[in-house]
């Protein structure tokens, strides 16, 4: 079985309660903000764990992959 990678608690939490929406759409928490948010995001888009959507971002297989989910 292949080791799951290494997540922030942000990117985890992030992560997580994307795989809860039917949409995948990944909503950062308020409490997340300025720099810590950008950080996070762009984290999340470099590894190909979520793409661009119309407003926003949602999750790709890779993300779901990242905790050991399929879509």
């Amino acid at each position: 079985m292949e080791a799951l990678p290494k997540l922030s608690p942000a990117q985890a939490l992030l992560l997580r309660t994307a795989t809860r929406r039917a949409d995948g759409r990944v909503i950062p928490p308020e409490t997340l903000r300025g720099g810590a948010r950008v950080k996070v995001l762009a984290a999340l888009l470099q590894r190909g764990w979520i793409e661009p959507a119309d407003d926003g971002h949602v999750m790709t297989d890779a993300g779901y992959a990242a905790i050991g989910l399929q879509r």
